[in-house]
């Protein structure tokens, strides 16, 4: 009862803020003051509260493969009815910038770090086991600097920066790039020295050293870092962190089988059917984004990106096996889109069947169950750290440091899982980048990586290209579009955030 009563105080919460202001709150707390925070329990009930916050519209459950992949070259929102949505890959806003995915992303990011701010502020005041104490603090660390981190790179500087439980009266004012960068990395540092060093199947799910070890070493990367985020990622590839390894199937990571296995340094655990009733139980993204009729197709690849996969074989000269387990493309008339044929398919749907050039996600779709309908809360964990990527990340990094060579095996390794020849150690640097950044974009589709390459790599500033990849990028304002606006209502409620240049 009493981590229901605590769930409840915090749905309140957040219900509140929906009316008012996400970083403008009533501490969560306030309706059991007198009788929370005391108990081991309680503090166990405040992380998990913090975690569930991750299963979010905003968070992980729906935009944010939106905001990161459907926004950059490889998808496109162009042809949903839904008008706002349709506008967003076109990086077009309604008026007042209260659209479902900005705000959704602003709030819903917002109550994860209030709830983390609640964890390590109370904790470390409750009498209970030392050991048990230091991990759900590390926890709460890591969890805030997880979403500073996405804060960061989806709406930029002018987010403020909050690492105490708010009051009613504060009005927090926008911070600058570098505070909030260093305190996401403070944050991660203090929790892999704190968490243990586990597997996720180890964990029930919980954050591990290795995971916050990871996403010390993403930020740095995406600071350009590069030599402090070799020596971050460094110890995980060297097994101080645990045996991780890529599984041998690519497909499975993102089906239920493949949910905590030895690849994934952290994922969101999307199967408690206990949430439901709150919306909080599944991954909804592949009945948003996935394909017409099982979904609703408001998220599409673009051509370019279909096209990619074919550049290169396998060394038995077939199609990079990671293209049928990321889009659904017409192979003749029996290719399957779940359990029917295409042909089938376009003799109930001609208006989107019909046309066999269509393309369509897979990835994170229940297309192997026998079903026709794809549900909203598919139960398959979204992956925010995989060993491919902490394999791929020091590469580059030590590339950019002129390590090429060293660099090139790491690449190798994920390449080899699905069986592509290996490239040459002798590459130069400028080919071992864009063999890096290439691999990157064939391994990590609808997986919130491809803005976050785009801006590390400063190939915003390559409009022509990106336009020729993708005609959304014609509305693409340089200086402005690289970051979400923030919702005119959180202005207006607290003036001292200040909005994104050229909203």
């Amino acid at each position: 009862m009493r981590l229901r009563t605590f769930l409840t105080a915090l749905a309140g919460a957040a219900a509140l803020a929906a009316c008012r202001n996400d970083v403008d709150i009533t501490d969560p707390n306030a309706p059991s003051s007198g009788n929370f925070w005391q108990t081991a329990a309680d503090a166990q009930a405040g992380v998990t509260a913090t975690y569930n916050t991750l299963l979010r519209l905003g968070t992980f459950q729906r935009w944010q493969a939106f905001s990161y992949d459907t926004r950059s070259d490889i998808g496109t929102t162009n042809t949903s009815p839904w008008p706002e949505l349709n506008s967003f890959s076109k990086f077009q806003f309604p008026s007042g910038y209260d659209f479902d995915v900005s705000r959704d992303t602003w709030n819903d990011t917002y109550t994860l770090i209030n709830r983390a701010n609640l964890v390590i502020a109370n904790v470390p005041n409750i009498n209970m086991d030392a050991a048990q104490k230091s991990k759900n603090v590390a926890e709460g660390k890591f969890l805030r600097g997880l979403g500073y981190f996405h804060l960061m790179t989806l709406y930029g500087a002018n987010i403020p920066l909050i690492t105490t439980p708010p009051t009613a009266t504060d009005r927090p004012a926008s911070s600058d790039s570098a505070t909030v960068w260093a305190q996401i990395e403070k944050d991660f540092t203090e929790a892999a020295a704190a968490l243990p060093k586990q597997l996720m199947s180890q964990s029930g799910g919980a954050a591990t050293a290795g995971a916050a070890q990871g996403m010390l070493g993403k930020t740095l990367l995406q600071e350009r870092k590069w030599a402090q985020a070799s020596a971050a990622l460094a110890p995980i590839i060297a097994g101080q962190f645990g045996s991780y390894s890529l599984v041998p199937d690519y497909a499975t990571l993102f089906r239920r089988e493949g949910n905590n296995g030895p690849e994934s340094l952290f994922e969101v655990q999307m199967g408690n059917v206990d949430l439901c009733g709150q919306g909080l139980c599944g991954l909804n993204i592949a009945k948003m984004a996935g394909a017409c009729g099982p979904g609703y197709c408001d998220g599409r690849p673009t051509r370019w990106y279909f096209q990619q996969f074919f550049l290169d074989s396998t060394t038995t000269k077939q199609v990079d096996p990671r293209l049928d387990a990321t889009i659904f493309y017409y192979k003749g008339p029996s290719t399957p889109v779940y359990a029917k044929s295409w042909a089938q398919w376009a003799r109930d749907d001609p208006g989107n069947y019909g046309d066999t050039t269509r393309l369509y996600f897979k990835k994170y779709g229940e297309y192997y169950t026998g079903s026709n309908d794809q549900t909203w809360e598919a139960q398959i964990n979204f992956k925010v750290l995989r060993y491919a990527d902490v394999l791929l990340m020091q590469a580059e990094a030590l590339n950019e440091q002129g390590q090429t060579a060293q660099a090139i095996p790491l690449v190798n390794q994920v390449r080899a899982r699905v069986g592509l020849a290996p490239l040459a150690t002798s590459l130069s640097q400028a080919a071992a980048r864009a063999a890096i950044l290439k691999e990157r974009l064939l391994e990590f589709g609808l997986e919130g990586q491809r803005w976050l390459d785009l801006g590390r790599q400063n190939l915003f500033t390559d409009i022509a290209t990106l336009r020729s990849h993708d005609t959304d990028f014609n509305t693409f304002v340089p200086g402005q579009s690289q970051v979400l606006p923030i919702p005119q209502r959180e202005r207006n409620l607290n003036p001292n955030v200040k909005q994104n240049p050229g909203w």
